[in-house]
C-alpha cells in the first residue's frame, strides 16, 4: 500500500461536559463530519460570555487565505458576540500578506492578527517596536496544501512528479511574495533540489496571476485560494499545480499573533474572542457548512469561481501530484509537529538574516490563554481534521440538499 492509500489517524476521543457532548458526540471527528442530529453550536458558547464594561478592537484576518477563513467566518456569522461582553463591537481589516498584519499590530491598528508562520515569527522580534506573541495555531496541513502552492504556466512540460516539474525551473524565471511562508518554502525547497532560476521575483499575488496568464514568469509559489482560481483543476486553466509540500514531507501551519499590552490589560478579553476562534473554526470546517462557507467566501474573495473557491477548502490535488490526504487541521495549540516545523522556519530566517537570531525571544510562543479557552470550552487539539475530496466527488454534491449526507459521508 502506498503512503497515501494508508487510512488517516482517527483523532483522540475528546473529554466532554454533557451538555458539550450532546453537541459533539455525532460528529465523525476525522472528517470533521457531523450526523444528520446537526451540530447544537450554541452549546460551545454556553456560559461562556464575560460579563463586564463592553470592549472595542480591531483584528487583521486574513480572506485571501483559505487556511485563515475561519477569519472571515468570524466577522460574518458574529460568534465573536457570544463570548466578549455584551455591547462589545469587533472590527475587521483584511491584509493581504503577513508583513501587513505584522504592520497593523505595530501601529496599534489592530491588537489580533492571522499570519502565516514564517511572518508570525518574524512579528515576535519586533520587541523595540512593540511586543507581540504568537498565541495560537491558525491551522496546519500536513503537506502544506493552504500555503505551498507551486505552479507552472498551463504550457510547460508534463511532468512524471513534483520534484522533476521543479527541477524544470532551473534556469526560468519565477515568482513568490517576498518575505511570506510561500516564500521561505519555495526557496527551501529549490535549494534543496539544486535549482536555480535565472529570476527569483517578489510579486503580490494578484501580479502573479496576471503574468501566468501572460506567459511572463515560467512558475511561482503562492497560497490557496489563488492556487486553485488559476489551476487546470478547478480554475481559471491558466496554470498548473505541480507541488505542495507532500514530496518533503513539509508541513505548512498559520499563527495568530497578539499585542502583548493588549493580553496583559485584558486576559479574559483575549481568551473570550479565543474561545470565539474555536467555535468558528470548528464551523468553518464542518461539511455541513461548506455551502455557506463558500457563499460568504464570494462575499470577501472578489473575482474566484465557485468551483476553485470549493477547492482550495476541500479539494484534493491528485496524482501525479498527490498532495496528501487531508486539507486542515484545527490544532489550535503548539504541538510537537508544530515546534519541529517552527525551529526550521526560524533556523531558516535566522540564516537569511529576516532576524537577529535562530533563537526566539523568551516568551514569543504563548499558547497558554489558548489552552485555557479550549479547557473551559471542552474540546482538545485538534479541534477537528479536514479531509480532501477529490473534486468530481466533491463539488457536483456540493449545496445539494437532498443529498447533503453523500456529502458528509465523504469526509468521515
Amino acid at each position: 500500500m502506498a503512503d497515501h492509500e494508508k487510512p488517516i489517524p482517527a483523532q483522540p476521543q475528546l473529554d466532554l461536559s454533557r451538555r458539550q457532548f450532546m453537541a459533539r458526540s455525532a460528529a465523525t471527528v476525522a472528517g470533521a463530519a457531523v450526523s444528520s442530529y446537526g451540530f447544537a453550536w450554541g452549546d460551545l458558547a454556553y456560559g461562556q460570555q464575560v460579563s463586564g464594561p463592553p470592549v472595542e478592537f480591531n483584528v487583521a484576518i486574513r480572506p485571501d487565505w483559505t487556511q485563515g477563513w475561519f477569519g472571515m467566518i468570524n466577522q460574518e456569522k458574529g460568534f465573536w458576540k457570544k463570548y466578549l461582553p455584551a455591547g462589545s463591537n469587533v472590527t475587521f481589516s483584511h491584509p493581504i500578506q503577513g508583513g501587513i498584519v505584522t504592520s497593523e499590530l505595530i501601529a496599534n491598528k489592530s491588537v489580533i492578527g492571522h499570519n502565516g508562520d514564517a511572518p508570525g515569527l518574524i512579528a515576535t522580534f519586533q520587541r523595540e517596536r512593540v511586543d507581540i506573541r504568537a498565541v495560537g495555531i491558525i491551522g496546519s496541513s500536513p503537506s502544506g496544501y493552504a500555503t505551498f502552492q507551486v505552479l507552472v504556466r498551463k504550457d510547460a512540460p508534463e511532468f512524471a512528479n513534483s520534484k522533476e516539474a521543479l527541477k524544470w525551473m532551473d534556469g526560468k524565471k519565477v515568482a513568490t511574495p517576498k518575505g511570506s511562508a510561500s516564500d521561505r518554502f519555495f526557496q527551501d525547497v529549490l535549494k534543496r533540489e539544486g535549482v536555480k532560476p535565472a529570476e527569483y521575483l517578489n510579486l503580490a499575488i494578484g501580479v502573479i496571476t496576471t503574468s501566468l496568464r501572460n506567459g511572463t514568469i515560467d512558475g511561482a509559489c503562492t497560497w490557496d485560494p489563488q492556487g486553485a482560481a488559476v489551476s487546470t483543476i478547478a480554475g481559471e486553466g491558466i496554470a498548473r499545480v505541480v507541488a505542495t509540500g507532500y514530496p518533503w514531507n513539509e508541513r505548512d501551519f498559520g499563527t495568530m499573533i497578539a499585542r502583548k499590552d493588549f493580553m496583559d490589560a485584558k486576559p479574559e478579553i483575549m481568551k473570550a474572542w479565543l474561545k470565539s476562534e474555536i467555535e468558528a473554526q470548528i464551523w468553518y470546517c464542518d461539511p455541513r457548512n461548506h455551502d455557506e462557507v463558500i457563499a460568504i467566501a464570494q462575499k470577501y474573495v472578489k473575482g474566484l469561481s465557485r468551483q476553485a473557491l470549493w477547492f482550495s477548502l476541500a479539494g484534493l490535488i491528485p496524482e501525479p501530484y498527490y498532495g496528501g490526504p487531508i486539507r486542515d487541521e484545527k490544532l489550535f495549540v503548539w504541538n510537537d509537529d508544530i515546534r519541529a516545523v517552527q525551529a526550521k522556519v526560524v533556523e531558516y530566517l535566522a540564516a537569511n538574516k529576516v532576524i537577529p537570531s535562530s533563537t526566539l525571544l523568551p516568551g514569543a510562543v504563548d499558547d497558554s490563554l489558548a489552552r485555557e479557552a479550549m479547557k473551559e470550552m471542552g474540546v482538545s487539539s485538534p479541534l477537528v481534521t479536514l479531509k480532501a475530496v477529490p473534486l468530481d466527488k466533491g463539488y457536483p454534491l456540493l449545496g445539494n440538499k437532498d443529498r447533503i449526507e453523500d456529502y458528509v459521508a465523504l469526509f468521515s
